[in-house]
Parts: structure tokens; sequence; C-alpha cells
């Protein structure tokens, strides 16, 4: 709750814990060109059955170790097609990406004919493509379009969104484009930015002050190179990793490479070292616990190209929304299982949806620094009402204060296992609302700021502030 101290559980032991099998669903994800397997990662956390295809004999022996089956091969030479209910992919994006030749379609490896070609034989309900921004801008353009329309002419409601993993939980400033398809009325809507951003300092804690084993200390000769390449390519803030932000980026180059844009950390005495496996990992939110397998160039190789898991497992639970009979619009109470027990309706009747005691607190230390608001006041946005918690009329802010298990919270949220169906679905209800009213306010030209019940006070009101004195401004 607000008030409780930070960082109690620590987001190592975060990763550590909710990567982890949630309820079964019954759904089976495909996922394609699927390396050691971040994309599946989030799926599976997500309560679904996971098989990946890789052609990287390394990548397939990390998934299989992981999640039990990989099958390594390369997806032109099969022929027989695994059945699936959602298929996620995520190609190549050497051919799109700025860092390479962007030769685009005629590229080797690009993978987007493929999946088409996956889709068709397998026709799955929901489809998850990922791949770099740069496909989406001119030059690129006419190739992603076709791939969209392909989806479109077989059927599906077919959005594209650019999203950060940083608002996710990743400890990494990482933009990719995910390409989602959907047999059903209206398209699946993006995950919601909904948890404060991670530093490196709190990925790698402790490490980051000093050397580590498996890293390499950098000479003075490669220290002036990098300085020296900096200058020349107009770098006003040394592209060191910074361990008080997300850090920027992590790709197979610049994990493995030996140029001036590697990722290193500063030590204390001003040296400068490498990354280790483990901290790559825990950069793309990989937890303690995965296993890669191969030589360290393989491994970063395997990390670098992955999904986040976290960013992943977003993405994953709006698929579950739908997956589970959810759609985007208004929502019956008749939509879902009903409750297991007596019980369990009278939890839900207890449960309180104003006034809570995090709402009173961030009221309370609101009211001392002088400020005024509403409390629970409607706003008529995207044609319905939504009641914020805190209202700031004149500046058009509206403040919630979420519930962590009733709003999805990544560390404190859980999945419940019994009576799953029921759970996942009220809970998926709740999430969806959120969404919803999010997005209508800010339609309406409100700012919306979202607090967890768990963050200490000083850090709600350190939000609060910064978006009422924006809005000021």
């Amino acid at each position: 709750m607000i008030g409780s101290s930070p960082g109690r559980h620590g987001w190592v032991r975060l990763m550590n814990s909710i990567l982890m099998p949630g309820p079964p669903l019954g759904f089976k994800v495909l996922d394609l060109f699927s390396g050691a397997g971040g994309l599946s990662l989030g799926f599976w956390a997500a309560g679904f059955d996971v098989l990946g295809v890789d052609s990287s004999p390394d990548a397939a022996k990390s998934y299989s170790l992981n999640f039990g089956r990989a099958i390594c091969s390369d997806l032109n030479d099969m022929n027989e097609y695994p059945e699936a209910d959602v298929l996620v992919a995520g190609p190549p994006c050497q051919p799109w990406s700025r860092a390479g030749k962007r030769l685009g379609e005629n590229d080797g490896r690009d993978g987007f004919e493929i999946t088409l070609r996956w889709v068709k034989s397998t026709a799955p309900v929901a489809i998850v493509v990922e791949n770099v921004p740069d496909i989406s801008r001119t030059g690129s353009r006419q190739h992603l379009d076709y791939f969209e329309a392909s989806l479109t002419t077989l059927g599906y409601q077919v959005a594209e969104h650019i999203l950060n993993a940083a608002d996710y939980g990743v400890p990494q400033n990482r933009r990719r484009l995910f390409v989602t398809a959907i047999r059903d009325d209206e398209p699946l809507a993006p995950p919601v930015a909904h948890v404060q951003q991670t530093t490196v300092r709190q990925a790698i804690p402790g490490r980051h002050l000093r050397t580590a084993a498996g890293s390499r200390v950098l000479s003075d000769s490669m220290s002036a190179y990098i300085e020296r390449y900096e200058r020349a390519s107009g770098c006003r803030i040394p592209r060191d990793v910074h361990s008080d932000r997300p850090c920027r980026t992590l790709t197979v180059r610049n994990l493995c490479g030996a140029t001036g844009d590697m990722l290193r950390l500063r030590m204390p005495d001003g040296s400068r070292r490498t990354l280790t496996v483990l901290e790559a990992a825990r950069i793309q939110s990989f937890p303690d616990w995965f296993r890669f397998r191969g030589n360290e160039r393989s491994r970063f190789e395997q990390i670098g190209n992955a999904v986040p898991p976290l960013m992943a497992l977003a993405v994953a639970k709006m698929v579950r929304i739908r997956l589970l009979g959810l759609g985007d619009g208004e929502l019956s109470d008749n939509m879902y299982p009903h409750p297991s027990s007596t019980a369990a309706s009278a939890t839900m009747r207890a449960n309180r949806r104003r006034d809570t005691g995090p709402e009173r607190r961030l009221r309370s230390a609101l009211h001392r620094q002088g400020w005024r608001f509403r409390v629970d006041m409607p706003i008529n946005a995207g044609g319905r009402k939504v009641r914020p918690d805190i209202v700031f009329t004149k500046r058009r802010v509206a403040i919630f204060v979420d519930g962590c298990f009733w709003h999805g919270c990544l560390e404190h949220g859980g999945q419940p296992r019994s009576n799953a169906s029921y759970w996942n679905a009220k809970l998926m209800r709740n999430i969806q609302r959120d969404q919803e009213d999010s997005r209508d306010l800010e339609s309406a030209g409100w700012k919306v700021v979202r607090v967890w019940e768990h963050y200490p006070v000083s850090d709600a009101i350190a939000m609060v502030n910064d978006v009422l004195t924006a809005a000021r401004e």
C-alpha cells in the first residue's frame, strides 16, 4: 500500500517470480523465429502453452531447456504445421534496421513472407508480429502494407503499435513495432503503460559499482578510441550505461562488438567494463532462472535478438483478454463465468471502489501541500462517464489510485489459481476498463496519472506534482 517501504521485494525478485507459468488457459501459442524464447516467456507467464521454432541450434537448446520442447528447423523447410490458437513471430530485424544494410525484402532473412505462409497454413485466431519501427517508415512501408493487407484479406482485424519496453517495467529503452491481428469485429488494443520505469541500478543492484566475472575492462587505448568516437559523432552525454535510468537498446552489435557503440559500465575509479551475460539478460528482463546455451557470443546474440519478456507479457495479457471472450466495448456481467462460491461473491461486494486507505493517504498528503481537488467526480469522456479518484478540474488532471490485485499490478497482483477462469476474466475486465478510461480521458484533453496502491506516498506525490506543474505551464 501507499506508505510501505520502497523496493520491499526488489525488481530482481519480481522478475524471478512473475515470469513463471500462469494458470493454464488451454490456448496454444506457436512462436516463429523464436530464438531463446523472449516472446514465448511472456505468453507462457500469461497462461498459454508455447512451442518455438528456430533454425539456431543454440537458441533451440535454450528454448527446450526452459520450456520443455522446441523445433530446430529452417521454417522454409517445414511442411507440417503444429496447431496454434495464437501465432507469434519476431522475424529477423536486420533487413529493416538502420544499423544494417536495409535490403528489406531483398534480404534472405526477410521473414514476413514466411510468417504469412504459416498464417495461411495454421489459421490462428490471433497473430502478434514484432519488428523494428524502421519497417513502418518510408522505403519499407510498402512491404509492411502488403503484409497487413494480406492479413485483412484472410479475415483478420489488423492494428500496429510502436511500444517502448521501458513503459512495461523493462530497464531498457527499446522501441519496437507490434503488428497484431485477430478474427473479431475489433482489432487488438495496445497494452497500457502502467508501471514506473525501472533503472539499471534496480536491475543489477551493486554490480554496477564493481567489476564482475565474465566482463572485460576496457584498455586505455580503447577508452581513448571511444571518446574520439563520441566526439566525432556529436555525442553530448557519454554513451555509457547510466545506472539511474533505463539502459539504451541492447543489440547483438553493442553486446558483442568491440566498437565505440558497445554497452559499458563506468566504474567509480573511471574505468569502463563490458556487461556480463547475466547483466544483459536482466536488462532484457529475463529472470535469473532462465538458462541460455552456447558460447558467450551465442548467448549474447540470443539476448540481444530477444523480445523483452516483460514487454511480451504486457502484449500477451491483451491477447488473453480477447480470447477469454471479452470485447473492447462495454462489458456485461454475463460475459464471464460465475463465482465459485458465495464467499467469492462476498469478497467482490466487500471491495471498496472509493475511499480506500491508499487513496485517503494520498489525498491527505495533497491537502498538506495546499492542493484542492474533487473526489470521485464523474467526467464525460468518449460518450460515457469516467470517475477518477482525484480530479483537478482547472488543470484537467485525473488521478487513479489502483489496487494491486484488482488492476493487475506486475509486482503484487499475481493470478489466482482457484477458479482461474472466473478470476482471470474479472481481473482482465478491470484492466480493460482502466485502458478505456485513460484513453477516453486523454482524448478529451485530460492528463491521466495512475498510482499503484503500493507506491510510497512520497513517490505518488512526486508523480502528481510533476503532472500538475506541467499542466500549469
